[in-house]
């Protein structure tokens, strides 16, 4: 025969799993005679232990509830050593794992070995990430504890760009999230990411919300960014420092060119004109003098083997130095 548990028992069964201190969180929410209903039943449990089918009864609701159990979980020092002592059977040997960190397109499902942790760190850190997504914080970190370092690191980064410093942020603080409710997490998260075949092409917030800002007129942006400062002042930096890029300088008429070809340092500008188009190429040659101009062709075909990172960071740095006089109104960009 099917077991039955009335809500209020569910309730009471999620509870005993998560712990005393999950436990009396709830206890504090409920009032009346739903509290002595709930405290009866936490005792019935404490006196006879939920058999194995009661446990698998609740294991939908779960879902629903163990966010619960991931909210004010402070540690004391002493028990820290306790709860990680408990744990330690899910460590797996950084060198275990050979991890995929190259971009792909399409990801072949892992052989599963049935060690959950394990599992989880033969996925792309991509899948993972995308499966901790959406998730709070304090559940992300607990998957993170368990992943091979370099992967942790990856899947942190695949994460959505506010959401990075909050994951972090939580990795210091120890949890006391009872052992049965992590594995849970562990095999909802494996199952998720094991759902993610494809990698899709994402764009940052960051990202759209300067694409859409660079399509209206300069006095509109001021009022909005001011508002994104004051709500989050590490966006609207970030924010900011897209507005302006350095395809830009296209745009440039001829006297405003030269007022940024004076603020630019001149190894920056060599870096930045490395595989140029030549239209941008001539219309930056064309507002130098002739002995500018010949020095800095000279500078540009001696570092004509610069790397691509050292390129693309010059280019980041005439764009803001751009910005910066945009933003003066110095020069405008038609």
């Amino acid at each position: 025969m099917k077991t039955m548990l009335t809500r209020q028992e569910r309730l009471a069964l999620l509870l005993y799993l998560m712990g005393d201190e999950a436990t009396e969180m709830a206890r504090q929410g409920i009032a009346g005679p739903a509290r002595a209903e709930l405290d009866q039943a936490l005792q019935d449990f404490r006196d006879y232990p939920p058999s194995d089918d009661e446990i698998e009864l609740v294991v939908d609701d779960f879902e629903n509830y163990f966010r619960l159990a991931l909210q004010n979980k402070a540690q004391t020092p002493d028990q820290e050593g306790e709860d990680e002592e408990g744990l330690r059977i899910f460590q797996i040997a950084e060198e275990s794992f050979d991890v995929e960190l190259e971009p792909i397109k399409k990801f072949e499902r892992p052989k599963l070995s049935g060690d959950v942790i394990r599992d989880l760190n033969q996925m792309h850190p991509y899948q993972v990430a995308q499966a901790l997504k959406d998730e709070l914080p304090a559940a992300s970190a607990i998957v993170l504890r368990k992943l091979a370092n370099e992967h942790a690191a990856k899947t942190l980064e695949f994460l959505p760009e506010l959401v990075r410093p909050k994951v972090f942020l939580e990795l210091a603080r120890p949890s006391k999230v009872t052992l049965m409710i992590q594995q849970r997490i562990f095999a909802k998260t494996l199952e998720i990411a094991l759902s993610v075949e494809e990698r899709e092409i994402e764009v940052e917030c960051s990202k759209k919300m300067a694409n859409m800002m660079r399509s209206l007129p300069r006095p509109l942006r001021g009022p909005m960014l001011d508002e994104l400062q004051k709500r989050d002042k590490a966006l609207c930096e970030s924010v900011r420092s897209q507005l302006y890029r350095f395809e830009d300088l296209n745009r440039l008429s001829d006297r405003d060119m030269q007022k940024l070809l004076g603020q630019c340092q001149t190894d920056q500008l060599v870096l930045a004109l490395q595989q140029v188009e030549p239209e941008l190429l001539e219309k930056v040659l064309g507002n130098m003098s002739k002995r500018a101009k010949e020095a800095l062709q000279e500078e540009i075909e001696f570092k004509a083997n610069a790397a691509d990172e050292d390129i693309e960071e010059s280019r980041t740095g005439v764009a803001k130095t751009l910005g910066t006089l945009c933003e003066s109104g110095e020069v405008s960009i038609d």
